[in-house]
């Protein structure tokens, strides 16, 4: 684990890929006093590690706010209190399939959240899946989430999605472009932290997704990639796609 200072009071808990693994996981803290507002958990061995790390500075783990909830973002909460707060989509019932202890309390998409100096509001943005959400930070940070992700050495990991949610993906790529924010985070990968960067990123997803969903999944991975500047990493993904 690798503890890196995003901005004042906002912390980036950095799990880089293990051999033989895809990907790795980001997990970000807010801190407010000694109180934080984790995103996402992973899994228990990573949110066991951010927790004793949180510990050992003297803070305590209050919050977890979910980008959404699969088991490689909520698995973690198992070795959390059950009294810790967890935010998240009201969708999420549509895509959780493990018991928590903790209770879901889903963020308003109108109201927003304030975290001691932090001050966040939702969007929905389905398609990875149901309940997926973009976390915008005090206007300078937007949380994407997976619906970009990629490795820490720096290649693009294929879009993971349910055939009949590509065009959900699609929209929500679209909207998060037209955000044009210039520094967006992500689940897994390092941060994207310049327009041209994070507009490539997105369209070479759009490009794959269009040429599948257009080809009503019929296409080979030569012409679902034939419009994409980056390497793809994560074709089995592909592969399930088509099977699905």
């Amino acid at each position: 684990m690798i503890i890196d200072t995003v901005d004042s009071n906002f912390l980036n808990f950095r799990f880089p890929e293990k051999e033989g693994f895809l990907y790795g996981f980001n997990l970000y803290a807010l801190v407010n006093g000694t109180d934080v507002l984790l995103i996402d958990t992973a899994f228990r061995t990573q949110a066991r590690q951010v927790k004793e790390a949180l510990t050992s500075k003297g803070l305590q783990l209050t919050h977890v706010l979910l980008t959404h909830f699969h088991p490689d973002h909520v698995a973690g909460l198992a070795a959390l209190a059950p009294e810790i707060t967890v935010l998240g989509s009201q969708e999420y019932t549509r895509t959780l399939t493990k018991d928590i202890k903790q209770t879901v309390t889903p963020v308003s998409f109108s109201g927003g959240f304030s975290f001691g100096e932090f001050d966040l509001s939702f969007t929905p943005a389905p398609g990875h899946s149901p309940c997926s959400i973009l976390i915008d930070i005090n206007g300078n940070y937007l949380h994407a989430g997976d619906n970009l992700m990629s490795r820490y050495d720096g290649k693009a990991i294929l879009p993971w999605v349910e055939y009949h949610e590509i065009a959900g993906h699609i929209s929500s790529l679209e909207l998060l472009k037209a955000m044009n924010r210039g520094k967006v985070l992500l689940g897994h990968g390092p941060a994207l932290l310049n327009s041209r960067d994070i507009n490539l990123a997105i369209d070479d997803r759009l490009s794959y997704l269009r040429s599948v969903l257009n080809s009503s999944g019929k296409c080979s991975w030569e012409e679902a990639i034939h419009g994409c500047s980056c390497e793809f990493t994560g074709k089995e993904f592909f592969e399930q796609l088509k099977r699905d």
